[in-house]
């Protein structure tokens, strides 16, 4: 960020109280931007000196007792249609104070060549990724994994199928155990990676028959070329094709909430889309429904039309 010419203060957030008193009495900015829930606080200390417009991005289903301190703010802006669902419904906040600026995908993955189920299983490996921190808010994803594993082995059989895992966390240890002793009895192969340099993600993905994912990494999935099925923190909503597709679309891929769906069984949707045609229609599907409303671009452009809407 100083790179950009911007000045970077460091913070103790066990403390954070003398930059606030520091940042009160300095020049006043235009904007202040924060994120729950130690830098909302901080932001709310320094704007009662500054006065402010004050933007709250949320990024997940944390109440954060926002209808305490909500008429302090100018605007909120959530990452998924779920959480302008919750802002509203859950933290009472007036709805036309709410905008939806969600994760976005780089431009760039967008444009990445898509390969056929055809060539993605041409070495006689059929890869399945997973991409996010090995943590208790995503241990729902490997039972699903497994669910994945045994229906694909059962819609191709004359394949290797094979989980790779990007990302590390405290439930890892015991992850690789289970899933472990999983793949030797089911003839299947597991890899955990621990953490790949971003750039790599789309990448692999691109490879990949499936991606299990959420949040952006679903995003990027799809952007990628890879069938996706989203398993997040709060559901499951299944393979992303049809209407899992747009309930995947508002919930951020299962991490913040989808009320009153339930996703079509997984296994069924495996042995429908794992062949050629059906596969490569869903790929196009995916991308576009990323493409026209979640490209960085396109992002990046409602974050400034909310930032500019006073």
């Amino acid at each position: 960020m100083r790179a950009t010419g911007a000045t970077v203060i460091e913070v103790d957030w066990a403390d954070w109280k003398p930059v606030g008193d520091l940042l009160r009495t300095s020049d006043r900015y235009d904007i202040v931007f924060a994120h729950a829930s130690g830098a909302r606080d901080l932001a709310l200390y320094v704007n009662e000196a500054w006065g402010a417009d004050l933007y709250v991005m949320c990024h997940g289903a944390f109440h954060d007792y926002v209808y305490t301190w909500s008429d302090k703010v100018t605007a909120f802006l959530a990452a998924s249609p779920s959480l302008v669902d919750f802002l509203v419904r859950i933290g009472k906040v007036d709805p036309w104070r709410v905008e939806m600026v969600a994760n976005g995908v780089p431009d760039h993955v967008l444009e990445m060549p898509l390969k056929t189920l055809e060539e993605k299983l041409s070495d006689g490996v059929g890869r399945i990724v997973m991409a996010s921190r090995i943590a208790q808010d995503k241990s729902a994803q490997f039972p699903v994994a497994r669910e994945v594993l045994l229906a694909c082995q059962q819609a191709i059989p004359n394949v290797k199928w094979q989980l790779d895992v990007l990302g590390d966390g405290p439930l890892r240890p015991r992850m690789e155990r289970e899933m472990g002793r999983f793949a030797a009895s089911h003839g299947l192969d597991v890899n955990f990676a621990g953490w790949v340099p971003p750039e790599e993600v789309p990448i692999r993905m691109n490879s990949a028959v499936i991606g299990l994912v959420a949040g952006m990494g679903g995003i990027r999935t799809l952007a990628a070329g890879a069938l996706c099925v989203g398993v997040g923190a709060r559901d499951n909503v299944g393979l992303q094709v049809g209407q899992n597709l747009r309930a995947g679309l508002w919930s951020n891929f299962g991490d913040h909430g989808c009320p009153q769906f339930t996703a079509t069984p997984i296994a069924d949707d495996i042995r429908t889309y794992l062949r050629t045609g059906p596969y490569e229609e869903a790929q196009q599907i995916g991308r576009l429904a990323v493409k026209r409303a979640r490209a960085a671009s396109v992002v990046d452009g409602a974050l400034l039309s909310a930032l500019q809407a006073g």
